[in-house]
């Protein structure tokens, strides 16, 4: 009986997170995977559920990526979301993604999604510095059979959790695309990482919810597909609740 009761008083403690409001954040050109909409619904009706809170989704079609997730932000600050949650329309994603990223309490958290190409790449890095050298280097980071929660650079916006106050105290434009050395286009995700991390606020990586995300292509490319093509297995947690680590 009274483990029962110890049951029913820890349902009944609120969290710090528990009355948050979650802004998820969609930009798309025009149109949105199949699976991510099942996710998407099912997210939804889950952390309605199990928080007091309330989520709310927003979405701008167009072309420009940069353009839509600044939109996208202000729209969010402006109606009063405590966070926002960054859910790109290609991705699959756990039902409890919201109460997982929320828990941390971290200002920017998210996943190493893997690219949509064969072999699978991260999308997540760390930026070394070679000071004798005078040159910066982008370390890809490995989340494969990773569980613990990482400091890094940048990771994408694929799904990522960030807090209000990040976008208030950064400076805009919060999402751009920069030149950077040897032709290449620094990402506005990487951008928006690097900016905030200039305001103060670092960005976090948890593995162990990338084992369960999947990135949808030609078909739904994750950390199974890391190393080269291999048979692919539906990563089990996508759609389902993340199972928790001690």
């Amino acid at each position: 009986m009274g483990k029962v009761h110890d049951k029913i008083k820890q349902k009944q403690q609120k969290t710090p997170w528990e009355d948050k409001k979650v802004a998820i954040c969609i930009p798309s050109r025009g149109e949105m995977e199949i699976g991510t909409a099942f996710d998407l619904a099912v997210l939804c009706a889950y952390d309605a559920r199990n928080r007091t809170g309330h989520q709310a989704v927003y979405t701008v079609a167009g072309t420009l990526i940069f353009d839509q997730r600044e939109k996208l932000a202000a729209e969010a600050i402006k109606e009063g979301a405590d966070y926002i949650l960054w859910i790109d329309a290609d991705m699959r994603f756990p039902k409890n993604t919201i109460e997982v990223l929320l828990a941390h309490d971290k200002p920017i958290v998210g996943v190493n999604a893997t690219t949509r190409t064969m072999p699978a790449r991260p999308t997540a890095k760390n930026l070394e510095i070679d000071f004798e050298k005078k040159e910066n280097h982008w370390i890809p980071i490995v989340s494969k059979d990773k569980t613990h929660l990482e400091c890094v650079t940048a990771i994408g916006c694929g799904v990522m959790m960030v807090k209000r106050e990040v976008f208030e105290n950064t400076p805009r434009p919060w999402f751009w695309f920069e030149k950077i050395p040897g032709d290449k286009l620094l990402g506005e995700d990487v951008y928006f990482c690097i900016k905030a991390k200039d305001a103060g606020f670092d960005t976090y990586l948890d593995h162990h919810l990338s084992n369960a995300i999947g990135h949808v292509g030609s078909y739904t490319y994750s950390w199974n597909d890391y190393n080269g093509p291999s048979d692919f297995q539906r990563p089990p947690d996508i759609g389902s609740e993340l199972p928790r680590t001690e």
